[in-house]
């Protein structure tokens, strides 16, 4: 059976246009043929879709999602709601995390594609205990690496206190596991030594001091916790001077992603996490979800000092530059969101707010857009099978009635999300009741 979207207005986050009165012709999951709507031949038995003055655009990705951090199980389809069909998981409870991609594999329940790294890798002291191998030794980091592979990950994530020597070891495991190593840069390495190391993806901005300061004033500012170090490191940080043009030209020549998660600092430096809990958007959750998940406290480390908050909000614009500078160059950026959460983190919606956010730091509208397809695509090694509206991809895409090139886009926009090639209509997922819909 064949499906046909009669009428688009195709998005090509390729090629940076827009092609309008476009029919996509869907079968056996993939895409067959794209292309004028006069030009198209639509099977006889095909179930047809009239899409005029609607865009088709590929399914959204969240390169950084923890989907098993928080004790509430947030609702799957809220990622579809949104028209986000890939994501990522950072780091987490692997068994969880296992399950749950299972279950969407098998079809027992609708989600997005996921892709998982089970636990965090981290040195001693671990940041988060409960989510962590503690790799202090090559050794550890070798068994650790081959323990996530067996048990069927998709990539390694790296964290705050893992060691130059362990890093080097779980690296060159990886690699041999063809598995991508993403993740924080090492609070005893600097960004540009991580970048040399070998680490496919760049988490957050994790410039160290190591990167710019004389090692003792480095050391004194690279081991506070990450909410006041960021702001007091970044005031000491110009973007345009040297130095920074070397790590970038690093990113670039070493073809390094790097995933800024813009949001989570928006919303720490501005309501906070717990700030959330009354955003207008959680009536998208079933009341008991909603509730429970307020009542999950907020760790001391994903929460702004007052005495820095002032400072956090002058140097945020000197951190968007960066990210600027780094597209302008041709470092491959991608969307994350560093949730789920309430508010502005959940499920989806996050990646709306973060495109928004990187095209407030510089990018263009397009590049944005790439930023949550594509690149994102690319940055998966997916990019033969998701990431844009071609011939033989995987029917990963929604319906949208608002432009996405101008426009931010809201559950209400998106008529129709195609997964896997299955059309699903937002009515049918819905998981609580529309907010208004009274």
């Amino acid at each position: 059976m064949s499906t046909a979207f009669i009428g688009a207005t195709v998005v090509d986050v390729i090629s940076e246009t827009c092609a309008t009165d476009q029919t996509v012709l869907v079968s056996e999951n993939r895409i067959r043929e794209v292309g004028p709507r006069v030009d198209v031949e639509i099977p006889p038995d095909a179930v047809q879709h009239d899409v005029i003055g609607q865009w088709v655009l590929p399914g959204l990705v969240d390169m950084h999602c923890h989907l098993t951090f928080q004790k509430q199980d947030l609702p799957l389809e809220l990622f579809l709601l949104n028209g986000v069909t890939t994501v990522r998981d950072p780091g987490g409870a692997l068994a969880r995390q296992r399950l749950i991609r299972e279950e969407v594999q098998a079809g027992t329940r609708l989600g997005p594609r996921l892709l998982i790294a089970g636990e965090l890798l981290d040195g001693n002291p671990p940041v988060w205990p409960d989510h962590t191998h503690l790799v202090d030794t090559p050794e550890r980091g070798v068994a650790a690496v081959r323990h996530l592979a067996a048990q069927g990950v998709d990539f390694v994530k790296i964290y705050n206190h893992v060691r130059p020597d362990v890093l080097a070891a779980v690296i060159a495991v990886a690699g041999e596991l063809r598995l991508p190593v993403i993740g924080h840069v090492p609070r005893r390495m600097s960004m540009l030594q991580a970048i040399q190391a070998g680490m496919n993806g760049l988490e957050h901005i994790r410039i160290t001091g190591s990167d710019f300061l004389r090692p003792e004033r480095a050391g004194q500012l690279d081991m506070l916790p990450v909410s006041e170090r960021e702001p007091r490191l970044w005031e000491l940080i110009e973007p345009d001077e040297p130095w920074i043009d070397n790590l970038i030209e690093a990113m670039v020549s070493h073809d390094v992603t790097l995933d800024p998660t813009l949001l989570i600092d928006d919303v720490i430096y501005d309501e906070g996490i717990a700030g959330q809990n009354d955003h207008p958007d959680n009536a998208y959750l079933p009341d008991e979800v909603r509730h429970g998940a307020a009542a999950e406290e907020v760790p001391a480390i994903m929460q702004m000092p007052e005495e820095v908050r002032a400072l956090a909000y002058a140097t945020e614009p000197k951190r968007r530059e960066f990210v600027r500078r780094c597209w302008q160059a041709g470092v491959r950026i991608t969307t994350g969101t560093d949730g789920a959460a309430l508010g502005k983190l959940l499920p989806g919606f996050g990646i709306h707010h973060e495109i928004a956010l990187l095209r407030d730091s510089g990018l263009s509208p397009f590049g944005s857009l790439q930023a949550a397809t594509i690149s994102a695509a690319q940055a998966l090694n997916l990019a033969d099978q998701i990431g844009s509206i071609e011939v033989g991809k995987v029917a990963d895409f929604g319906v949208w009635t608002a432009d996405p090139v101008t426009s931010h886009l809201r559950p209400t926009d998106l008529d129709l999300v195609v997964l896997g090639g299955t059309v699903h209509r937002p009515s049918a997922l819905a998981v609580a009741e529309e907010p208004g819909a009274a």
